[in-house]
Protein backbone atom coordinates (compact mmCIF):
# COMPACT_ATOMS: atom_id res chain seq x y z
CA UNK A 1 0.00 0.00 0.00
CA UNK A 2 2.88 2.34 0.76
CA UNK A 3 4.46 2.63 -2.78
CA UNK A 4 1.04 2.97 -5.15
CA UNK A 5 -1.95 5.26 -3.56
CA UNK A 6 -4.91 5.93 -5.53
CA UNK A 7 -6.88 8.91 -5.74
CA UNK A 8 -10.14 6.40 -4.19
CA UNK A 9 -8.07 5.99 -1.18
CA UNK A 10 -6.27 9.06 -0.67
CA UNK A 11 -10.31 10.28 -0.58
CA UNK A 12 -11.46 7.86 1.65
CA UNK A 13 -8.96 8.88 4.08
CA UNK A 14 -9.57 12.59 3.70
CA UNK A 15 -13.11 12.02 4.35
CA UNK A 16 -12.38 9.93 7.44
CA UNK A 17 -10.35 12.29 9.02
CA UNK A 18 -13.00 15.07 8.05
CA UNK A 19 -16.14 12.83 9.37
CA UNK A 20 -13.58 12.94 13.00
CA UNK A 21 -13.54 16.67 12.93
CA UNK A 22 -16.61 17.43 12.22
CA UNK A 23 -18.63 15.03 14.45
CA UNK A 24 -15.78 16.12 16.93
CA UNK A 25 -13.56 12.55 17.57
CA UNK A 26 -10.85 15.24 16.94
CA UNK A 27 -11.49 18.13 19.23
CA UNK A 28 -10.74 22.04 17.98
CA UNK A 29 -7.05 22.07 19.27
CA UNK A 30 -5.96 18.89 18.87
CA UNK A 31 -2.68 17.59 17.18
CA UNK A 32 -2.48 15.43 14.47
CA UNK A 33 1.02 13.49 13.82
CA UNK A 34 1.70 12.58 10.37
CA UNK A 35 3.68 9.48 11.80
CA UNK A 36 0.09 8.51 13.54
CA UNK A 37 -1.62 8.43 10.85
CA UNK A 38 0.84 7.20 8.40
CA UNK A 39 0.66 3.89 10.73
CA UNK A 40 -3.35 4.09 10.82
CA UNK A 41 -3.60 4.18 7.34
CA UNK A 42 -0.24 2.15 6.23
CA UNK A 43 1.13 5.13 3.89
CA UNK A 44 4.05 7.30 3.76
CA UNK A 45 3.73 10.71 4.74
CA UNK A 46 3.07 12.07 1.02
CA UNK A 47 -0.80 11.46 0.70
CA UNK A 48 -1.16 12.14 4.48
CA UNK A 49 0.75 15.39 3.29
CA UNK A 50 -2.05 15.69 0.47
CA UNK A 51 -5.07 14.71 2.83
CA UNK A 52 -3.89 17.53 5.45
CA UNK A 53 -3.48 19.96 2.54
CA UNK A 54 -6.55 19.44 1.44
CA UNK A 55 -8.54 19.43 5.23
CA UNK A 56 -6.30 22.83 5.57
CA UNK A 57 -8.08 24.37 2.52
CA UNK A 58 -11.43 23.15 3.56
CA UNK A 59 -10.67 25.21 6.88
CA UNK A 60 -10.36 22.16 8.95
CA UNK A 61 -7.08 22.03 10.14
CA UNK A 62 -4.13 24.27 10.58
CA UNK A 63 -0.95 23.66 8.75
CA UNK A 64 2.05 25.53 11.06
CA UNK A 65 5.71 25.79 9.97
CA UNK A 66 7.95 23.72 12.00
CA UNK A 67 5.40 22.64 14.28
CA UNK A 68 3.15 20.35 12.42
CA UNK A 69 -0.92 20.63 12.32
CA UNK A 70 -3.51 20.63 14.62
CA UNK A 71 -7.43 20.34 14.08
CA UNK A 72 -8.67 24.25 13.55
CA UNK A 73 -10.31 26.25 16.31
CA UNK A 74 -13.85 27.02 16.01
CA UNK A 75 -14.35 30.45 15.04
CA UNK A 76 -17.41 31.98 16.96
CA UNK A 77 -17.88 35.26 14.99
CA UNK A 78 -18.44 33.00 12.07
CA UNK A 79 -20.63 30.68 14.18
CA UNK A 80 -22.90 33.93 15.06
CA UNK A 81 -22.84 35.07 11.46
CA UNK A 82 -24.61 32.06 9.77
CA UNK A 83 -27.16 31.57 13.14
CA UNK A 84 -28.44 35.62 12.00
CA UNK A 85 -28.59 34.56 8.05
CA UNK A 86 -30.21 31.22 8.83
CA UNK A 87 -32.59 33.52 11.65
CA UNK A 88 -33.70 35.81 8.78
CA UNK A 89 -34.03 32.97 6.15
CA UNK A 90 -35.60 30.36 8.02
CA UNK A 91 -38.54 33.07 9.45
CA UNK A 92 -39.13 34.00 5.32
CA UNK A 93 -39.43 30.13 4.64
CA UNK A 94 -41.54 29.28 7.79
CA UNK A 95 -43.98 32.14 6.90
CA UNK A 96 -43.93 31.28 3.27
CA UNK A 97 -44.89 27.48 4.52
CA UNK A 98 -47.90 28.26 6.53
CA UNK A 99 -49.24 30.58 3.64
CA UNK A 100 -49.01 27.02 1.14
CA UNK A 101 -49.18 23.95 3.84
CA UNK A 102 -52.09 21.88 3.24
CA UNK A 103 -53.73 19.66 6.31
CA UNK A 104 -51.76 16.79 5.00
CA UNK A 105 -48.28 18.65 4.83
CA UNK A 106 -48.88 19.77 8.75
CA UNK A 107 -49.53 15.94 9.37
CA UNK A 108 -46.41 15.41 8.38
CA UNK A 109 -44.81 17.63 10.34
CA UNK A 110 -46.63 16.44 13.32
CA UNK A 111 -45.46 12.55 12.66
CA UNK A 112 -41.77 14.09 12.13
CA UNK A 113 -42.51 15.62 15.80
CA UNK A 114 -43.06 12.36 17.28
CA UNK A 115 -40.08 10.44 15.75
CA UNK A 116 -37.94 12.64 17.28
CA UNK A 117 -39.74 11.81 20.65
CA UNK A 118 -39.65 8.57 20.60
CA UNK A 119 -35.66 8.07 19.40
CA UNK A 120 -34.90 10.49 22.35
CA UNK A 121 -37.26 8.46 24.55
CA UNK A 122 -35.71 4.82 23.24
CA UNK A 123 -32.49 5.50 25.34
CA UNK A 124 -31.39 1.99 25.09
CA UNK A 125 -30.58 2.41 21.26
CA UNK A 126 -30.38 5.82 21.76
CA UNK A 127 -27.98 7.59 18.33
CA UNK A 128 -27.32 11.27 18.64
CA UNK A 129 -26.71 11.45 15.13
CA UNK A 130 -30.16 9.68 13.69
CA UNK A 131 -31.83 12.21 16.10
CA UNK A 132 -30.22 14.94 14.20
CA UNK A 133 -31.47 13.57 11.09
CA UNK A 134 -34.88 13.17 12.14
CA UNK A 135 -34.44 17.32 13.91
CA UNK A 136 -33.20 18.09 10.16
CA UNK A 137 -35.89 16.23 8.39
CA UNK A 138 -38.48 18.52 9.95
CA UNK A 139 -36.58 21.74 8.53
CA UNK A 140 -36.31 20.29 5.30
CA UNK A 141 -40.39 19.52 4.55
CA UNK A 142 -40.43 23.52 5.01
CA UNK A 143 -37.89 24.15 2.64
CA UNK A 144 -38.70 21.25 -0.05
CA UNK A 145 -43.06 22.94 0.19
CA UNK A 146 -41.89 26.51 -0.66
CA UNK A 147 -39.53 25.61 -3.33
CA UNK A 148 -36.26 26.39 -1.72
CA UNK A 149 -34.63 23.31 -1.86
CA UNK A 150 -31.13 25.14 -3.41
CA UNK A 151 -31.38 26.86 0.01
CA UNK A 152 -31.86 23.48 1.41
CA UNK A 153 -28.49 21.88 -0.10
CA UNK A 154 -26.37 25.17 0.81
CA UNK A 155 -27.67 24.34 4.24
CA UNK A 156 -26.77 21.08 4.93
CA UNK A 157 -23.40 21.86 3.17
CA UNK A 158 -22.84 24.45 6.13
CA UNK A 159 -19.35 25.92 7.34
CA UNK A 160 -17.29 23.70 9.65
CA UNK A 161 -17.42 26.15 12.19
CA UNK A 162 -21.25 25.95 12.16
CA UNK A 163 -21.20 22.28 11.60
CA UNK A 164 -19.21 21.53 14.62
CA UNK A 165 -20.67 24.05 17.02
CA UNK A 166 -24.26 22.23 16.50
CA UNK A 167 -22.64 18.55 17.41
CA UNK A 168 -20.82 20.58 20.93
CA UNK A 169 -24.26 21.85 21.57
CA UNK A 170 -26.00 18.47 21.12
CA UNK A 171 -22.93 16.24 22.70
CA UNK A 172 -21.59 18.22 25.26
CA UNK A 173 -24.34 20.46 26.34
CA UNK A 174 -26.75 17.24 25.43
CA UNK A 175 -29.62 19.61 24.29
CA UNK A 176 -31.96 17.12 22.97
CA UNK A 177 -35.10 17.87 24.85
CA UNK A 178 -34.62 22.13 24.02
CA UNK A 179 -34.90 20.39 20.75
CA UNK A 180 -38.05 18.61 21.39
CA UNK A 181 -39.60 21.32 23.16
CA UNK A 182 -38.72 24.01 19.77
CA UNK A 183 -39.95 21.63 17.57
CA UNK A 184 -43.12 21.05 19.20
CA UNK A 185 -43.70 24.79 19.91
CA UNK A 186 -42.71 25.38 15.94
CA UNK A 187 -45.11 22.91 15.22
CA UNK A 188 -47.88 24.77 17.08
CA UNK A 189 -47.12 27.76 15.77
CA UNK A 190 -47.60 25.89 12.05
CA UNK A 191 -50.55 24.09 13.15
CA UNK A 192 -52.42 27.56 14.28
CA UNK A 193 -50.50 29.26 11.52
CA UNK A 194 -50.02 32.29 13.52
CA UNK A 195 -47.25 33.82 11.67
CA UNK A 196 -46.65 36.79 14.53
CA UNK A 197 -44.61 34.08 16.43
CA UNK A 198 -42.48 32.73 14.00
CA UNK A 199 -39.36 35.05 14.72
CA UNK A 200 -39.80 34.51 18.04
CA UNK A 201 -39.54 30.91 18.22
CA UNK A 202 -36.93 30.32 15.08
CA UNK A 203 -34.88 33.12 17.25
CA UNK A 204 -34.88 30.85 20.48
CA UNK A 205 -34.30 27.69 18.45
CA UNK A 206 -31.47 29.28 16.54
CA UNK A 207 -29.78 31.01 19.12
CA UNK A 208 -30.29 28.49 22.02
CA UNK A 209 -27.36 26.87 21.59
CA UNK A 210 -25.01 29.59 21.97
CA UNK A 211 -26.76 30.05 25.26
CA UNK A 212 -26.01 26.96 26.38
CA UNK A 213 -22.20 26.73 25.52
CA UNK A 214 -21.97 29.85 27.16
CA UNK A 215 -23.23 28.56 30.10
CA UNK A 216 -21.61 25.27 30.30
CA UNK A 217 -18.22 26.68 28.80
CA UNK A 218 -16.69 27.62 32.31
CA UNK A 219 -13.24 27.18 31.32
CA UNK A 220 -13.95 24.12 29.73
CA UNK A 221 -14.47 24.65 26.16
CA UNK A 222 -12.38 27.39 25.67
CA UNK A 223 -9.50 25.96 24.02
CA UNK A 224 -11.88 24.96 21.33
CA UNK A 225 -12.84 28.02 20.48
CA UNK A 226 -11.41 31.34 18.40
CA UNK A 227 -12.95 34.84 19.05
CA UNK A 228 -14.92 34.18 21.53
Amino acid sequence: MKGGMSISTVQNIYSEIENDILMLNLKPGRLISENSLCTKYNVSRTPIRAVLSRLSGAGLVDIIPKSGSRVSMINMEIVKQIIYERFALESMVLKDYIAVATDSDIKKLEKTVIRLVKSYENTKNFKPDKFKEIDLSMHELWYKKTGHTYLWEQIRKSDSNYTRFCMLDMLECENYEHVILEHRQMYEVIKSRDTSKIEEIVKKHLYGGIERVNAALNNKFDEMFTAY
